[in-house]
């Protein structure tokens, strides 16, 4: 794993996001935003990327379920050429 960052603080959490697939059609920014809720419905198995210095219950690689009203409000970061999804740990319902 090649992190650009030293250590994740606190009880974040980064979540790898899932690739979305390409598609030849030019979508409106509404409509690019709507098929990113309606596929954020369908992800129920996401991967710890990486884990803070006080996050307990989970660590990287271990598969997660988090409810998709925290995953709309993730924090959004960019590493290297991946976007990972921030969120809290007490944001996770489900830990596989």
């Amino acid at each position: 794993m090649s992190t650009t960052f030293s250590k994740l603080l606190g009880t974040r959490i980064l979540l790898n996001k899932p690739l979305k697939p390409e598609s030849v059609i030019q979508l409106s920014p509404e409509a690019e935003a709507e098929l990113e809720r309606e596929m954020m419905q369908k992800w129920t198995r996401l991967e710890v990327f990486a884990a803070g210095d006080e996050v307990t219950q989970v660590r990287s690689g271990d598969k997660v379920y988090v409810p998709t009203q925290y995953l709309q409000h993730a924090d959004v970061v960019q590493l290297d050429d991946s976007i990972k999804l921030m969120i809290a740990e007490r944001d996770i319902a489900i830990v596989w």
